[in-house]
């Protein structure tokens, strides 16, 4: 695993492990129905969180679906520069 990597799976596993109990229930929760879900479902729930983060008064929110769309857009750049060549 690359740094980057390293560094966005610490991330999360470090706001993971600030929740409160119920909170880390919740997080589960939604985690398992995300896994387990088609591809469909899961980008549902994608649309659904980042909805959530974009319209929260929580700043840390907010930055983290605007980051999260950004590396998307990133993402597809990326694929379509591959399948050109």
């Amino acid at each position: 695993m690359d740094d980057s990597y390293d560094t966005e799976v610490s991330t999360v596993l470090l706001g993971f492990g600030l929740l409160d109990r119920a909170q880390r229930l919740a997080f589960s929760e939604q985690f398992n129905n995300f896994m387990y879900g088609s591809p469909q479902r899961q980008r549902s729930l994608m649309e659904y969180w980042s909805s959530q983060c974009r319209e929260s008064e929580n700043p840390t929110a907010r930055m983290i679906a605007e980051s999260a769309a950004d590396y998307v857009v990133s993402k597809k750049k990326r694929r379509k520069g591959k399948r050109s060549k």
